[in-house]
């Protein structure tokens, strides 16, 4: 599967599937940090060109993607679960500037799951939808082909040559890019907060 993304229809969402040559922990620092997030969250041609992330169970992760025909399409999602370097579950929906919930696109729960597999790791996210006329909508407004478009940008950064880490594959150096530009506005945080569970050692 490393190369290439797996795709199956459910009944109410989607489940998108890569094999990367990449350890689980490497994957999650690309998950949980805006500058990681805007290197590839997105297709090629929508990049994030501004991010904030709040990455605790409750924290609101804000977005901008540049689209190519100039316009811009927010979204805003809410961390439900957090478990490093595993699991993330999260709620999303398209979004004003302000993080107001726009009908723009179809609301969905997002569960990604990262599996050790040999020398690498299976990514998984299931995306699912509040009934199959959303899933429907949502699949006509891109996101069967945007997701593994997005996974492309992923393993792209995960080739880069100069990832040298230490013993702590969550240390070492950020790799260049535009920095992520804060979004300190009222009311992005939501207070129902749940517990981050961590493996021994993971900060």
């Amino acid at each position: 599967m490393t190369g290439s993304s797996s795709i199956t229809r459910l009944p109410q969402g989607l489940e998108i599937s890569r094999r990367f040559a990449a350890s689980r922990e490497r994957i999650f620092r690309a998950l949980s940090e805006a500058d990681q997030l805007m290197q590839w969250w997105g297709p090629a041609s929508c990049p994030v060109v501004e991010c904030s992330v709040d990455f605790r169970p409750g924290g609101i992760w804000h977005y901008r993607l540049h689209l190519p025909d100039g316009g811009e399409a927010w979204t805003r999602a809410v961390y439900r679960e957090i478990s490093a370097p595993e699991r993330i579950t999260y709620r999303e929906h398209s979004s004003d500037a302000a993080g107001t919930e726009t009908p723009d696109r179809p609301a969905a729960l997002g569960t990604i799951t990262l599996r050790a597999d040999d020398d690498g790791t299976l990514f998984t996210v299931t995306l699912r939808y509040e009934s199959p006329l959303e899933l429907d909508r949502a699949i006509r407004t891109g996101v069967e082909r945007g997701f593994p478009a997005a996974l492309d940008q992923l393993a792209a950064l995960l080739d880069r040559p100069g990832l040298v880490y230490g013993s702590d594959p969550l240390d070492g150096p950020t790799l260049p890019t535009e920095p992520a530009r804060p979004l300190d506005r009222p009311g992005l945080r939501e207070p129902d907060a749940a517990s981050v569970s961590s493996p021994k050692g993971t900060p």
